[in-house]
């Protein structure tokens, strides 16, 4: 470690003083502003997700240490630029989320008792923004799957929402319906577009009735289908018919079978 950093008594002033170094001597950290930040934000955001779920299959903790550095990494970064435009820094940073929590958990600072932490959260949290004018005000620009489910949330809180799940299911079927004669009508793209949006909607509602977060279920499925369609194309890199030349029958097989031994792996470790 370089003496300019090592010499910091601790290891949050040698991460500022890392930041800043980079920050005056590195042509590509030099350049960043908040904006450009933003997509590397995200996609480190989606790495932790994947380092949790690494947790939670193998029981590895190295790769979440990992991510979770770089998120902090760009926590100090965007202090980092605050503070050169004489707005805030890190301990501003954390002396306001400080002052957050303690404020939004009177149950634990104070002799106020609640039987309902989730309603009681909510309610600190909107007091804090009073000059809101709608529910759906101040929700941030999320991934749409996500977007949905906050909200359907906030609509919840007035009693907007569906009784159960049943309804829900009741809902799903009317719009899967309205997109199948949409389809069958040969609408364009806007009446389509529409309709598809609807089924979206509806299953987010599902999910959020289950309790499930329709966001990490989407990844869920996505890195599913990566492991078996992987696993298609290593079969089929044993047999003599390229996936390409295969017909859907085949193809429908092939990844049939690439599951069976996907799960059969899943069981053995």
């Amino acid at each position: 470690m370089p003496e300019r950093i090592k010499n910091k008594d601790n290891p949050y002033l040698q991460l500022q003083a890392l930041m800043q170094v980079l920050r005056e001597e590195c042509p590509w950290d030099k350049e960043q502003t908040v904006s450009s930040l933003r997509r590397y934000t995200l996609e480190e955001i989606h790495e932790v997700l994947e380092a949790i779920e690494t947790v939670e299959k193998n029981n590895d903790w190295q790769p979440l240490k990992s991510e979770l550095g770089d998120i902090l990494y760009h926590i100090i970064f965007y202090c980092q630029i605050a503070e050169e435009h004489n707005q805030f820094d890190l301990g501003g940073v954390i002396g306001s989320l400080i002052d957050k929590m303690i404020y939004r958990h009177p149950h634990v600072f104070s002799d106020i008792k609640t039987e309902n932490l989730g309603e009681q959260w909510n309610t600190l949290k909107d007091s804090e923004h009073k000059e809101r004018s709608s529910l759906m005000d101040g929700i941030p620009p999320l991934p749409a799957l996500k977007y949905a489910q906050k909200q359907q949330q906030r609509a919840a809180r007035i009693g907007f929402d569906w009784n159960n799940t049943d309804d829900v299911m009741a809902k799903m079927r009317e719009e899967l319906a309205e997109l199948e004669a949409e389809i069958s009508a040969q609408s364009d793209r806007k009446r389509l577009e529409d309709e598809f949006g609807d089924v979206f909607f509806t299953l987010v509602n599902l999910a959020r009735k289950l309790d499930l977060d329709a966001e990490l279920c989407l990844i869920s499925t996505n890195r599913k289908f990566d492991r078996r369609f992987r696993k298609m194309e290593a079969m089929s890199d044993q047999s003599a018919t390229p996936m390409a030349e295969m017909d859907i029958d085949s193809l429908e097989n092939l990844y049939a079978a690439a599951k069976k031994v996907i799960d059969r792996e899943s069981c053995d470790e």
